[in-house]
């Protein structure tokens, strides 16, 4: 037998079973697993790629589906370790970390990637779609499409506005089990 425990937690809901004992021994291997995965939505991103570094024109569009996401409404403070919430506002967990690139377009930098190599990773960037589903609809091909997604799942996501990437390795080149980029709407 166990007991369910809820709490807030900083990105949302959690939830944890606790075994307790009524006459037969529990062993812990036998125990539930612990915190609920927070990160456990599917999103989908839509990176603008700009004709060149010098020119900002949007020229073409990449559609992404990233698994282990989570959201948050608000912006987390740093300085109180709280979150702010403002209307419209939302910050975005992706674990996803290891397929990003920057949104360069030096050497290593996504805008510098093939197509191919793009269709396997990904970048976040100002003014790129998050949508906080997995969606079945077309990439974009021109401006007006990609405004008309936009608008299609303004309830459901919307415009980036910042992005920040929390990628670190130990001293041993393993990398950190936080590691995950924050994509911010402000």
């Amino acid at each position: 037998m166990s007991v369910k425990v809820g709490f807030k937690a900083k990105c949302g809901y959690n939830e944890i079973e606790l075994p307790f004992n009524v006459g037969e021994k529990v062993y812990l291997d036998n125990a539930p697993t612990g915190l609920s995965d927070l990160s456990s939505g599917t999103f989908t991103l839509i990176n603008q790629i700009p004709k060149s570094q010098s020119i900002a024109t949007k020229v073409k569009w990449v559609k992404h589906t990233l698994k282990n996401c989570a959201k948050a409404d608000g912006l987390y403070d740093k300085s109180n370790n709280q979150m702010f919430y403002k209307s419209n506002t939302w910050t975005a967990y992706i674990k996803e970390w290891a397929k990003y690139k920057a949104p360069l377009w030096t050497d290593g930098g996504y805008y510098a990637l093939t197509d191919e190599e793009m269709a396997e990773s990904f970048t976040v960037n100002v003014n790129d779609l998050l949508i906080f589903a997995d969606i079945e609809d077309d990439v974009p091909r021109t401006i007006t499409e990609f405004n008309a997604l936009r608008e299609k799942y303004k309830d459901c996501g919307g415009t980036v506005t910042g992005c920040e990437v929390y990628i670190k390795y130990k001293p041993n080149g393993k990398p950190w089990r936080t590691n995950h980029i924050e994509v911010i709407k402000a």
